[in-house]
């Protein structure tokens, strides 16, 4: 079972991969939404599960916290903001650099920082069980949509959309 730790730098290489991919891709033939997909779906488990044990088991963990959900918005905001572009648009490149921007210091961070905290305040049982929880949560998210799946462009609009605590009570996720 992976440690918490384990779990998130997992997702952000998911996340790097799909970015090269798409910045790399030929910008007629480009396709935001797997890109899209993954960081929206790091964002809102890192969310529910790495944003709230900050809180408790890391110094200063509250205004971590904090800043965490204020990179969540932005990113969500410029992923909106990048989904009004088409992809061969040049303004659409500028849109993706602008996400980078803010997650690629956000990986950074939460990579050499944030997790090595974490990790050192929690049992290796604790971390064990709080990287299932984000798997879980991570894989209730992807279910409708098949192991390498992507929401169609109306699905994936509507969750970039949607305030976060709605989405998280539709698709049944108790955030308290």
């Amino acid at each position: 079972m992976p440690q918490i730790s384990e779990a998130v730098k997992r997702d952000h290489g998911l996340i790097q991969r799909a970015y090269r991919r798409l910045r790399n891709a030929d910008p007629e033939s480009r396709n935001p939404s797997e890109f899209m997909w993954v960081l929206n779906r790091y964002l809102m488990v890192e969310d529910l599960v790495v944003s709230p044990i900050l809180d408790n088991h890391v110094a200063r963990g509250g205004e971590r916290h904090r800043r965490l959900s204020d990179d969540y918005d932005s990113m969500n905001a410029k992923l909106r903001h990048m989904r009004r572009f088409d992809p061969s648009d040049p303004s659409f490149e500028s849109a993706l650099r602008a996400v980078w921007v803010d997650l690629e210091p956000h990986i950074r961070e939460e990579a050499s920082g944030d997790l090595d905290s974490l990790e050192e305040n929690l049992s290796r049982s604790e971390s064990e069980a709080l990287g299932k929880k984000y798997d879980d949560i991570k894989d209730l998210l992807q279910r409708p949509y098949g192991k390498n799946g992507v929401p169609d462009e109306r699905t994936l609009s509507a969750i970039l959309e949607m305030p976060r605590q709605e989405l998280m009570v539709k698709i049944g996720i108790n955030v308290a």
